[in-house]
């Protein structure tokens, strides 16, 4: 099935002035993720840069977690997608498409989203991961889920890239463990996975955007710069894999996405970068999400 067939099949009248080339398709379903350089352009990730920069802690919704050694990592997260700027982004055709797409035309939900943050000279570490190592005990059957990592700041090797351990989709779901306050991979099947497989350290420009699958194990370092880096990442869920036990995670419930066009950020359609936004706080029903879940 092609490209422009598996989009057709999917009921909807706005469509992805930026689709995927059959090429980054295969690359995905080939190693497991897919760099798409220039998803969006760096005017529509200033705002949420800037606003960052301003507000460090993002109205105070930041929530720190630690890693095995005891470093914090900071995020924001959300899962109500009104009108700011960070419930626009996850709703654009762009970035439903290209998650419908790619898991074979299924009709896709926003599972959450958030920020994370590595803030100047820190030592916090996300460690591997899958996505789909927490997932799983939400009561999701299948890894039919997309994460997209976008970069507001540029990501390099000093300030804690994304890395990714290429190809580690094909093994399927790992067992994790609670190191720190995350769930990780097994350190010692890890060990063995670094030894066979290649570690891609995924260095992007702002704007350019990473689409990885649900199994596919990665990790970032510690930031060695006098600037934070920061990226959103958007978690896509298929409409057919909602939790079969929705018990304390009402969050993680279908919801029907209102996807808007492509130009929505830069015609400016948007109330603010993330004043209005209602973000989830530590310590409510959401805190199990927050505790299990590897962060990236």
């Amino acid at each position: 099935m092609t490209n422009s067939n598996i989009l057709s099949s999917v009921s909807s009248e706005i469509r992805t002035t930026r689709p995927l080339s059959q090429e980054q398709v295969a690359q995905y379903h080939e190693d497991g993720f897919v760099i798409i350089p220039k998803f969006f352009d760096v005017e529509e990730l200033e705002p949420v840069r800037k606003a960052c920069e301003e507000d460090p802690t993002i109205k105070g919704s930041e929530s720190n977690f630690v890693d095995s050694k005891g470093h914090s990592n900071q995020l924001a997260y959300w899962t109500e997608l009104g009108n700011s700027l960070l419930g626009v982004i996850p709703r654009l055709a762009r970035m439903v498409d290209s998650v419908e797409l790619l898991l074979g035309g299924k009709e896709c939900y926003h599972w959450h989203s958030k920020v994370v943050k590595k803030r100047a000279y820190s030592k916090g570490f996300i460690e591997w991961h899958q996505g789909y190592g927490s997932w799983y005990y939400d009561s999701c059957l299948f890894p039919d889920f997309v994460s997209v990592f976008i970069a507001v700041d540029a990501n390099t090797r000093e300030n804690g890239c994304v890395q990714i351990v290429k190809k580690s989709h094909l093994m399927g779901r790992i067992d994790h463990a609670l190191l720190g306050e995350a769930f990780n991979a097994d350190p010692i099947r890890m060990k063995e996975i670094l030894e066979k497989l290649e570690v891609v350290h995924a260095e992007t420009k702002p704007g350019d955007t990473i689409l990885m699958h649900a199994n596919t194990i990665h990790a970032s370092g510690e930031n060695l710069t006098d600037r934070s880096r920061t990226n959103i990442v958007c978690h896509y869920n298929s409409a057919s894999n909602e939790p079969v036990d929705l018990k304390n995670q009402e969050h993680h419930q279908y919801k029907a996405l209102k996807k808007l066009p492509d130009s929505w950020v830069s015609d400016g359609k948007y109330n603010s970068v993330f004043d209005t936004q209602e973000f989830l706080k530590a310590g409510e029903s959401y805190g199990s999400l927050i505790s299990r879940e590897g962060m990236k």
